[in-house]
C-alpha cells in the first residue's frame, strides 16, 4: 500500500468504502425483500448491484487516481503497487465494469418499458428463462470489448511519453514503468521535441465513447417512452391508483440509476478526457473533479432503497421500526402490487 496519499485520495477511499458497504447491503435487500413475482426485474437489479459491488471493491483495493499532464490522461493505482501485474488487471477491469453497467441499465429500461406498455410477449421472449442470454451476452461482449481495448491500447506497454514519466516522478515520486495504469495520450513529443499526434489513441477513445453512447441512448429513449406511457395510462385511468404509483416508483428508481452515474461518473470522465485533448490542465484539482466517482454508487443504492417502497418498508421492518401500509381492497377492483413485475 502506498502511504503518501493526498486529501482527495483519502476522500476517495472513504467514498468507495461506503459504496461497497451500501451496495452489499442493497444486494441483501433485493434478495430478501423482493416479491417472487418481481421475476426478471429482480435479476436485473441484482446484476446491476453486483457490478457496483465489484466496481467499489476494486476502488478500495487499488484506489485509482487521476493525473492530467500536457496531452495525457493518466489513471493509475495507488494501492497494491507491489503487485504490478495484478493491479494492471484490476485497473483495466475497473474501466470495463463501467461499460457493463451501461448495458444492464439499458436492459432495465427496456424491461420497464415493455412492462408499462404491456408488451408481454416481447418481455417473456427476451427476459425469461434461457432467453436472458440476449442481454447477458451483450453485457459479456461489452466487457470483453472494453477490457481488450483498455489492455492492448491504453495499458502499460512501456511506450509512454518521456515528459509524462518525468512529471509523474516529480509529482508522485514514482517510476511510471513500475506502475499499473491506463493512459490516453493524444499527442507526445518525439526525440527532436516536435509534437506528434497519436491517432490510434484518439480513434480508440472515440470508439469507446461511441460504445458507451449506444446503451445510454437506448436508456434515454426507453425512459422517455416509459414516462409517456405512464402519463397516458394515468390519463386513461386504465390501472388502479396503487399500480400507477408503483410504476412511477420503479421508473423514478431507474431515472436515478441513469442520472446519478451520469453526473457522478460519465460527466467528470468526459471533462478529464476532453481537457488533455484541448491541452487544458486540471492540476492540481484533477482528483477533486472526480470526487463523485467513488460516492455515486452509494447515492444510487440509497435512492433505490428509498424510492422502491417494498425495499424501504422491508428495511424499516427489519430494523424493528413499525410501518403503516395501506392494504388494497381487491373487492373494489384493486390490483395486487406484484402484478407490476410479472
Amino acid at each position: 500500500m502506498h502511504s503518501n496519499l493526498e486529501l482527495a485520495q483519502y476522500l476517495e477511499l472513504a467514498g468507495s468504502s461506503l459504496s461497497l458497504f451500501f451496495n452489499v447491503l442493497l444486494l441483501y435487500i433485493i434478495y430478501r425483500f423482493s416479491r417472487p413475482e418481481y421475476g426478471s426485474y429482480r435479476i436485473l437489479m441484482l446484476v446491476m448491484t453486483s457490478f457496483y459491488v465489484i466496481y467499489s471493491a476494486i476502488e478500495v483495493l487499488v484506489l485509482p487516481s487521476y493525473f492530467i499532464y500536457e496531452y495525457n490522461y493518466f489513471l493509475f493505482t495507488t494501492h497494491m503497487v507491489e503487485n504490478q501485474r495484478f493491479s494492471q488487471i484490476l485497473i483495466v477491469t475497473f474501466c470495463s465494469v463501467f461499460g457493463c453497467m451501461q448495458v444492464v441499465l439499458a436492459a432495465q429500461f427496456i424491461y420497464r418499458f415493455l412492462s408499462v406498455a404491456n408488451f408481454n410477449f416481447l418481455r417473456e421472449r427476451y427476459f425469461k428463462g434461457r432467453r436472458h442470454i440476449v442481454w447477458v451476452s451483450a453485457t459479456v461482449i461489452f466487457f470483453v470489448n472494453w477490457f481488450t481495448v483498455a489492455w492492448l491500447v491504453f495499458g502499460n506497454r512501456g511506450d509512454h511519453p518521456k515528459e509524462l514519466e518525468e512529471a509523474v516522478q516529480e509529482r508522485f515520486g514514482r517510476n511510471v514503468t513500475e506502475m499499473a495504469f491506463t493512459l490516453v495520450s493524444y499527442a507526445q513529443k518525439d526525440k527532436t521535441g516536435e509534437l506528434k499526434v497519436n491517432y490510434i489513441d484518439i480513434l480508440m477513445i472515440l470508439y469507446l465513447v461511441f460504445c458507451a453512447s449506444v446503451p445510454m441512448s437506448i436508456s434515454l429513449y426507453c425512459g422517455l417512452k416509459t414516462w409517456l406511457k405512464i402519463q397516458q395510462t394515468i390519463s386513461l385511468a386504465q390501472k388502479s391508483r396503487q399500480l400507477q404509483r408503483q410504476e412511477r416508483q420503479l421508473f423514478f428508481a431507474l431515472l436515478t440509476q441513469f442520472t446519478i452515474p451520469f453526473l457522478g461518473n460519465t460527466l467528470p470522465m468526459l471533462v478529464l478526457f476532453i481537457c488533455p485533448a484541448l491541452h487544458l490542465s486540471t492540476e492540481p484539482y484533477t482528483n477533486y473533479i472526480c470526487m463523485l466517482v467513488p460516492f455515486y454508487p452509494t447515492f444510487d443504492a440509497l435512492a433505490t432503497t428509498l424510492i422502491i417502497k417494498d425495499y424501504y418498508r422491508g428495511v424499516m421492518r427489519f430494523s424493528g421500526i413499525p410501518v403503516r401500509q395501506k392494504q388494497l381492497n381487491y373487492a373494489q377492483g384493486g390490483v395486487p402490487s406484484s402484478t407490476l413485475y410479472m
